[in-house]
């Protein structure tokens, strides 16, 4: 037991001399004692031994030359998007053109098909409700009648009052919404017809590449205009061309 003892202690010592000659270099790696010495090498080193320890350094750099790169550009923008060239914007020639507002409104058919429509709606609209207040008025005379003459006992008076109530209050409900509803078609009409008058005025303005569009109305700020700067008659049949030609 003891030259089992003996034996092992002896390979102990042995691997932790063997395992000495290990050491690592300036930049981290794992190589020998031996070859980091070179006057230590004898006649009889191996040549093989320091060409693979030489080659295995090189790798060794190279890897971690690739590896910096890729970090210097994943972190120092080189993941960024190149930029996207963006097409310059069309510069005017500085002249002001402008629009009749009047003319386009009683000559664009859009316009009157637009408003005829509402015009029509709003007329049906005030009869229904006239003829409702002329009911309503006509029912409130009659009660007023009877309750003088004493026609009514107490209980009819009082729900043929509650009655005139609720429809006074169903009147002015129902007028409220429908002057709503022709409000909200209007203003959806006008926003339908200014984006075909700025679409169109686009267009004709690309044979002008003029630098301002502006509208004018009998009425407004702009007490004259140059007739030379006029654009209304073909931005008309622009407007009228597209709508045709949208309604074929």
């Amino acid at each position: 037991m003891e030259d089992n003892f003996e034996e092992k202690k002896d390979w102990i010592e042995n691997e932790v001399v063997e395992n000495a000659a290990t050491v690592v270099d300036e930049k981290g790696f794992v190589v020998n004692e031996a070859l980091r010495d070179e006057s230590s090498v004898g006649a009889g080193s191996s040549p093989r031994g320091n060409n693979s320890s030489a080659a295995h350094w090189i790798v060794e750099c190279i890897l971690l030359a690739a590896v910096i790169a890729l970090f210097v550009l994943h972190f120092m923008g080189g993941d960024k998007k190149s930029p996207v060239a963006q097409k310059p914007a069309e510069v005017g020639n500085g002249e002001v053109v402008y629009i009749n507002i009047d003319s386009i409104n009683a000559n664009y058919e859009l316009v009157s098909i637009l408003t005829d429509s509402i015009d029509v709606e709003k007329q049906k609209q005030a009869v229904v409700f006239q003829n409702r207040q002329k009911s309503l008025e006509q029912k409130a005379a009659n009660f007023e009648k009877n309750y003088s003459s004493g026609s009514l006992n107490p209980q009819q008076a009082q729900y043929a009052q509650q009655s005139l109530q609720e429809e006074s209050t169903r009147l002015q409900n129902d007028y409220a919404q429908a002057v709503e509803s022709l409000e909200l078609r209007y203003a959806a009409a006008l926003e339908q017809i200014a984006d075909s008058l700025m679409a169109a005025a686009k267009r004709v303005n690309a044979s002008y590449n003029a630098s301002y569009i502006f509208t004018y109305q009998s009425g407004g700020q702009l007490l004259y205009a140059d007739p030379a700067h006029d654009i209304t008659d073909e931005v008309l049949h622009e407007l009228n061309k597209s709508f045709k030609k949208k309604n074929k």
